[in-house]
């Protein structure tokens, strides 16, 4: 994974390597430039450095799960989908519906 450093050059992370190796390259990085993140907290440049390093660790799979699609995560584009099938939906709860229409749905029975 490349990462770009608060002083804009390019660092090549190794994907390959364990979870706790991974976490103790992080710890290095930020040790070596907490200077500078210190300095220039509010700078996009630092910014991207911190999320870079946060992904690196968050993405983190073990070769046994390479390759493996994670079932609990959404991609974006089906998260913009569903946004806008929601803004755009003329669904109505059936909690909202109109005992007129429950009974026409669901019978007497379902109007209670």
């Amino acid at each position: 994974m490349k990462i770009q450093l608060p002083n804009g050059s390019q660092l090549d992370l190794d994907e390959s390597i364990t979870l706790e190796e991974k976490l103790e390259t992080v710890e290095n990085l930020t040790e070596e430039w907490m200077p500078v993140i210190k300095d220039n907290w509010y700078s996009n440049s630092v910014k991207y450095f911190l999320d870079s390093l946060a992904n690196y660790i968050v993405w983190h799979k073990e070769p046994d799960d390479k390759g493996l699609e994670d079932k609990e995560v959404m991609s974006r584009k089906k998260m913009e989908k569903l946004v806008r099938f929601k803004k755009t939906s003329k669904t109505i709860n059936f909690s909202d519906l109109s005992t007129e229409y429950k009974e026409a749905l669901f019978g007497e029975r379902g109007a209670e």
